[in-house]
This record gives C-alpha cells, sequence and structure tokens, in this order.
C-alpha cells in the first residue's frame, strides 16, 4: 500500500512538471509569436483583401441599332482595329447607292452645262468675229461711197457754175445731178447698212447673258454636288458607327449583348481587358498610409497560388479615399467594416502567373522598412 501510494504521487508530480514546462512553452511561444506581429507591424503594411485591376474597357454605340454579328467569342483574343460588333446598316447603304447615284447624275449635268457653255462661247466669240468684219466691211464700203459723193457733189457745184455762165448744156448738168443723188442714195443705204451690222453685233454680245445663266447653273451644280458629297461622308460616318472596331488589343472578358438584339446608344455590350496589364489595389488604412511610398518593395500571395509569394513594387498611392468612390462600402456607410478611411494604393507586380483575371483577391505585405539594410 505505501508503495503504491509512492508511484501516486510521484505521477502526480510528473503532471504537474508537465504541465508547468506546457505553460512555460505556451508563454515562450505567446511572446515569441508577439514578438514576430509587432516586428512584422512595424516593418510591413499587410493588407489581406487586395483585388487584381486591368484596364478594362466598355464597348459600347453611338447609335440604336440591331446586333447582327459578334465575330470573336467572349474569352477570344482580338488585336486592335478588329472588329468587335457589327450592326444593321441596310438603310445606310441602300442611302449611300442612292446618294452616290445621284453625284453621278449632278456630275453628268455639271459636264453637260460646260460643253454647252464651250459651244457658247465659240459661237459667241466665231459671231462676234464674224459681225465685226462685216461692220468693217461696210463701212468701208460707207467710206468708198461718201468720198464719192463728195467729188460728185464738188462735179455739180462746178457744173451749177457753169451753167449759170451757160458754159456747159442742160444735158451735162443734169447727168451729174443725178450721179450726185444716185450717190446719196447709195450712201444712205449704205449707211443704214452700217447701222444694221452694228445692230446685229449688239445682238451677238447680247447673247453673252446666255453664257452667265450657263456659268451660274454650273456655280449651282457644283454646290449641289459638294452638298451630296456632304451627305455621302455624313453616311458613311454613321456607317462606321454602326461597326465598333477593338481600341486595344486584348480578350473579350464579358460579352451581355448577343446577336438579333436591339440596343440603344451607351448600352455596354460586352468588356475587353489587356491580359498583359495587371496590376493589385489595395486600399490601406489612413492610419498606415503615412508609411507608404512609391517604389517600396511589396511580398504579394494569391488565393489561387497559396504557397507561393510573388513580388511586385508600389507603383501610386491614391488621392481620394475609398469612401468617397464608393469602393468597398456597406450599406451603413462604413468602408470595410470599419470607421476608418482608406486610400487605395497601386501596385505592380513582377512575373505576375497565368490565369489571373480582374478582381481576383491578393494579399499584401508592403516592406515599409529593413531592419538590417544592405551596407
Amino acid at each position: 500500500m505505501p508503495a503504491v501510494v509512492g508511484q501516486i504521487l510521484r505521477a502526480g508530480v510528473a503532471v504537474k512538471r508537465a504541465i508547468k514546462a506546457a505553460i512555460v512553452a505556451g508563454l515562450i511561444g505567446g511572446a515569441v509569436f508577439a514578438a514576430w506581429e509587432v516586428l512584422h507591424w512595424i516593418t510591413h503594411v499587410y493588407e489581406s483583401d487586395g483585388r487584381i485591376r486591368s484596364e478594362l474597357t466598355r464597348i459600347s454605340p453611338v447609335v440604336n441599332a440591331k446586333i447582327v454579328d459578334l465575330p470573336v467569342p467572349e474569352g477570344g483574343r482580338v488585336e486592335a482595329g478588329d472588329l468587335l460588333v457589327q450592326f444593321d446598316d441596310t438603310g445606310i447603304r441602300l442611302e449611300l447607292d442612292a446618294l452616290r447615284t445621284e453625284l453621278a447624275l449632278k456630275g453628268a449635268e455639271r459636264d453637260r452645262l460646260l460643253a454647252e457653255q464651250r459651244a457658247a462661247e465659240a459661237e459667241l466669240e466665231s459671231g462676234l468675229a464674224t459681225s465685226a468684219q462685216k461692220i468693217r466691211a461696210v463701212e468701208q464700203e460707207f467710206r468708198s461711197v461718201g468720198e464719192r459723193l463728195k467729188l460728185s457733189e464738188a462735179n455739180l457745184a462746178r457744173m451749177t457754175y457753169l451753167l449759170e455762165r451757160n458754159l456747159v448744156s442742160e444735158d451735162r448738168f443734169s447727168q451729174e445731178k443725178d450721179r450726185a443723188l444716185t450717190l446719196r442714195g447709195e450712201a444712205d443705204v449704205v449707211e443704214a447698212r452700217v447701222a444694221v451690222a452694228r445692230q446685229e453685233f449688239r445682238g451677238i454680245q447680247a447673247t453673252r447673258g446666255r453664257i452667265d445663266v450657263i456659268v451660274e447653273m454650273i456655280r449651282v451644280a457644283g454646290l449641289e454636288e459638294e452638298r451630296i458629297r456632304d451627305r455621302i461622308r455624313a453616311a458613311e460616318a454613321e456607317r462606321d458607327d454602326r461597326r465598333i472596331l477593338a481600341p486595344i488589343s486584348g480578350v473579350i472578358s464579358r460579352i451581355y449583348h448577343h446577336v438579333g438584339e436591339y440596343v440603344e446608344d451607351g448600352t455596354t455590350i460586352m468588356m475587353l481587358h489587356d491580359p498583359e496589364r495587371f496590376w493589385i489595389e489595395a486600399h490601406v488604412a489612413e492610419t498606415r498610409l503615412r508609411h507608404v511610398e512609391v517604389g517600396q518593395p511589396v511580398e504579394i500571395s494569391f488565393e489561387a497560388y497559396p504557397f507561393r509569394t510573388f513580388h511586385g513594387m508600389v507603383r501610386g498611392i491614391g488621392t481620394v479615399t475609398a469612401t468617397e468612390m464608393n469602393v468597398g462600402m456597406s450599406s451603413n456607410g462604413r468602408g470595410f467594416g470599419s470607421d476608418l478611411a482608406r486610400i487605395p494604393v497601386s501596385i505592380s507586380i513582377d512575373d505576375p502567373p497565368p490565369n489571373l483575371a480582374p478582381g481576383m483577391r491578393a494579399r499584401v505585405n508592403i516592406v515599409i522598412r529593413t531592419l538590417f539594410p544592405d551596407r
């Protein structure tokens, strides 16, 4: 019996020693953990709810139309300038055909008027030259008759003088008088012909007004052609608005509307992002923001890669709080479950792993100081 009691006592002492050792080990472990946490808090800024971001481009139309083709499926890769969306443009193509036909007709009409102008100008020039030549000939004839008439009248005056002195016969006087009268009548006729020729010249000159009318018609036709060209350019711009081309090279993240749907301008049809350009956006509490600087190294872990650590760098610090941007806000107005304001910090990723997607979660440790800096 005493031996049993001794064994029980020795076992109790051993248990107490084990319990004390466990307590001491726990206290030491807790102290080490607390020291590590304090050390980590001093040297790092930690955020567990960072999100992968990319340049998401919303593809929206500027017209109301029906989708007739989406040549690239969701998840497909496109290059800048590739066709993303084709809308129905049947009416515009018909309008363009009609406008081009109208333009061709107007051009033919203007060409006809130009030909008519050239013919009229040639006819006018020829008519004026002929009429001027006729006037010169008649005027020459009139001068010739006038000179002969002067000579005849001088002879008649001499005959009158001689007749008064009975130095010439009555018959000779009568002949000279008749000759003078005949030349006077011929001069009147030629003078009338000169007047008629000059009137004809002025009449031909008056036809220049018809040419002026043709020139004005050509000018109006040119204005109408330019108006049609303006309409064609406007229709072509509207036709181009019914085709959406990729603004950047990237991947189609999501398609919201499909072939056959009628969409209004401003409606998001699809999302496009560049898979080569990723960064992390972490929202740092205002109490820790003073420690963060651009260029500081960052240790990164992803939920998708739980056993790997990646590296990056702080590349930008926001100037507006997440509360003001309505990012991560709850219904009670508190951002991220606390009253602390948070500032978005952009972090680049060195050698990002494959299959990252915008919105995936990341944990970041921003190294704000090192205990043993390189010397």
